[in-house]
């Protein structure tokens, strides 16, 4: 009869949190509980001083997490990812988005230095909203730990449409393109290298593609020649090569 007088009470459901509870939780420095209750806000009330909360306790989340994840090397900026999509005010904070960038390559870091596969398809994934500077220094750390093409995708985010235009100026940008030249025309780190070298960073990169081309294998003069003569860029050798290798 306990038993069921007890299974028979009904159980009674926490309050939603107000935003004096929630500035208590941040004055206690419980993140994870703040983020887990930030919602019990009807949107009407959601203020700056809501989003001032949810941001602070979201980049804590993210600076405190350290300990790493053997299974995962991305743990923490899969979390990121997660909370800048439930918060997508978040991506405007410079805070928030300092912390993410910084776990980000941390965690890219780990992974090459674990040699595990799949690392910078999974970097980029997590990393769509990182800034020209971040994607820089993740192609670069890419490159270091691989071969040159395998950071391409890399350098091309760091300097997509024009984006940070003094990255073209960089040598380990340009060893990408270089090395990416080389494969077949229809690997996408190609095409990358293409639109790096031949719209982005033409002006940087211009003088050391056409002196490539001497002596370059039939995959770089693919991917080269054309976009070489419509820029006018082929000396008569040089279109001689290109017209010998039928392109």
């Amino acid at each position: 009869m306990v038993l069921a007088s007890l299974l028979a009470t009904p159980v009674m459901a926490r309050p939603a949190a107000t935003l004096e509870d929630l500035r208590a939780l941040a004055a206690q420095k419980s993140w994870a509980e703040l983020l887990e209750r930030a919602e019990d806000l009807p949107p009407a009330k959601r203020s700056d001083t809501w989003r001032t909360l949810v941001t602070e306790a979201a980049t804590a989340e993210v600076e405190a997490a350290t300990a790493p994840d053997d299974k995962d090397p991305f743990a923490v900026a899969r979390k990121a990812r997660a909370l800048g999509q439930r918060y997508e005010f978040l991506a405007k904070a410079p805070g928030f988005s300092s912390a993410r960038d910084a776990r980000g390559l941390k965690e890219l870091e780990r992974c090459l230095e674990s040699e595990k596969s799949g690392c910078v398809d999974t970097y980029r994934e997590l990393a769509r909203d990182a800034g020209s500077e971040t994607m820089l220094q993740a192609a670069r750390l890419v490159k270091r730990s691989h071969f040159a093409y395998i950071a391409m995708p890399l350098f091309a985010a760091a300097v997509r449409e024009g984006k940070a235009a003094g990255a073209c100026k960089d040598e380990a940008l340009a060893e990408a393109v270089l090395a990416a030249l080389d494969l077949p025309s229809t690997d996408a780190r190609a095409g990358d290298a293409r639109k790096v070298g031949f719209e982005w960073c033409w002006s940087a990169l211009g003088a050391r593609l056409k002196a490539a081309t001497v002596g370059a294998s039939s995959y770089f003069l693919t991917n080269t020649c054309v976009p070489m003569r419509a820029r006018k860029a082929l000396t008569e050798l040089q279109d001689d090569l290109c017209e010998d290798a039928g392109l």
